[in-house]
């Protein structure tokens, strides 16, 4: 009798329950209030609903490590919290999400592990990374707190696994495409508004700057580069992929979108990624058939008609900031074709190119697992390393612009091995697979991040994006989507054949 009596009162509909709960947690409120600052408990009351709104739905929590790793934010604005070892903001989110998952394996016994083609070739090129630089610290050749901060970027791309194990449902994927359109808008926004009050008035921190080609500057051309222009490509590939799959009336609404998006990619001036997403749309055009094709050459005959538009306003004021900015883009693309670029001319590819020079002799020495993370891989050279008037040390030793040979230098021929068969299964699953999904959006989901990794891929010749912070989390991520929309589609068809 008392027991029925304690689970009545316990019960979480039992209004007396309901009544107690909110006079204890009243009473605790108040206390705190008058013991500590009001500012404080607010704070904590604000964590603490996240913290559980992130436990009823992780891909919040996943939206929050992009928030803080790609986006307008910069890892030196973010706040710290140290337990002898600093921890960042979204360290603790990915920590936390991991945790989840371990925990409810633990104790759901309908909770099961999500088991994918990709799980062990990344856990293969995680682990070697992580021997090489085991090996390294050992033989004291890297500094800890280096391989710490190296390592922190390179977990990120665990979040993988949190997709494939914590997303499951299509309002999940669906909440978490949404939270990265948004973010890309905000991204793709505030890059415009910059573009457009130049570098004398600095809207966002970090690398906003005059444009510089080749020894010349161009001025009034502001190039503008925050860490969430990552995310900015991704969504631009994807929503060029819906425009043309998808056939719903209001596709046509997304141009003035992807217009928005593709206009911030050009204010970057990041010519290694204008070359990969001319491949991406090269290879659209290859793999889209019938009036999906015609509708990829119907959106590029219509930007390029909004461009010659735009240029021959511009030709009428040589000297208009639009004019300048054409100029700028042809100039800065026309590199690309120009043998010059690549044998000292260009300030940029000349650094790359005395870069892979130390790099390869580098990875001759170390061949097969590198020299791990925070490698110091050439001596001192007065030609990118410099020590200015103010005695200010600008020191690119453990820098490699290739993301490539990074990798090689850091993991070496089996860790860069691994890498490229993870790549190459990935982009094949993609691509292999995108038509069979009944799903238009979807479709258009999977091809897109298929199609932005090569492009990642390719451009990493010129750019280390395998390990930076802007771009590890969203990789992972793409990952987990494709791979959770796969699941997805398997459970359908074998519902159908049961059903049959």
């Amino acid at each position: 009798m008392l027991m029925s009596f304690v689970r009545k009162t316990l019960d979480g509909n039992n209004i007396l329950t309901q009544i107690l709960v909110a006079v204890f947690w009243g009473l605790i409120l108040g206390a705190a209030v008058q013991r500590i600052s009001p500012g404080l408990v607010l704070v904590s009351l604000i964590l603490v609903g996240l913290v559980f709104a992130i436990l009823k739905r992780p891909e919040l929590g996943l939206l929050g490590i992009l928030v803080a790793t790609s986006s307008i934010v910069y890892e030196d604005q973010l706040p710290q919290v140290s337990f002898g070892i600093s921890f960042h903001l979204p360290d603790l989110l990915l920590l936390g999400l991991l945790g989840l998952a371990f925990v409810r394996w633990l104790v759901e016994p309908e909770f099961k592990y999500v088991k994918t083609p990709l799980d062990l070739l990344l856990v293969l090129f995680l682990g070697i990374t992580l021997l090489s630089t085991a090996i390294a610290l050992y033989r004291s050749s890297v500094d800890p707190v280096t391989v710490r901060r190296a390592l922190r970027i390179f977990s990120y791309y665990l979040t993988f696994f949190i997709v494939t194990n914590l997303i499951r449902e299509r309002r999940q994927i669906d909440l978490l495409l949404h939270g990265i359109f948004l973010l890309a808008t905000i991204v793709a926004v505030a890059i415009v508004l910059q573009f457009i009050l130049g570098s004398s008035v600095q809207l966002l921190p970090g690398r906003v700057e005059t444009l510089e080609t080749r020894g010349a500057m161009f001025e009034d051309i502001t190039r503008v580069l925050p860490p969430g222009w990552s995310v900015v490509l991704v969504s631009f590939v994807v929503l060029l992929c819906s425009l043309v799959l998808e056939t719903k009336p209001s596709f046509m609404l997304r141009i003035p979108y992807l217009a928005l998006l593709g206009g911030a990619l050009i204010f970057t001036f990041l010519r290694s990624f204008w070359a990969a997403l001319f491949f991406v749309i090269m290879a659209m055009g290859f793999l889209l058939k019938g009036w999906e094709r015609s509708r990829l050459i119907g959106a590029g005959l219509l930007f390029i008609y909004a461009g010659l538009l735009i240029f021959l306003t511009a030709s009428i004021e040589p000297e208009s900031r639009p004019s300048k900015l054409i100029s700028a883009s042809v100039d800065r693309l026309g590199t690309l074709f120009d043998t010059g670029t690549f044998q000292g001319e260009d300030g940029s590819m000349n650094w790359r190119l005395i870069e892979n020079e130390y790099a390869f002799q580098a990875i001759t020495e170390h061949p097969w697992l590198g020299l791990g993370l925070g490698f110091t891989y050439r001596p001192w050279d007065y030609r990118i390393d410099q020590i200015d008037a103010t005695g200010m040390s600008y020191d690119f030793r453990k820098h490699i612009h290739n993301g490539h040979l990074w990798i090689l230098l850091q993991s070496g021929v089996i860790g860069y091995f691994s890498l490229l068969v993870l790549s190459a299964v990935f982009v094949m699953r993609g691509l292999r697979k995108w038509r069979s999904i009944p799903d238009p959006r979807l479709q258009s989901i999977v091809l897109g991040f298929s199609l932005t990794y090569a492009a990642v891929f390719i451009a990493a010749v010129a750019n280390s994006s395998f390990t930076q912070w802007r771009w590890t989390p969203i990789l992972g991520i793409m990952m987990g989507i494709n791979e959770v929309i796969f699941k997805m589609d398997d459970g359908k068809n074998k519902k159908v054949e049961h059903a049959g």
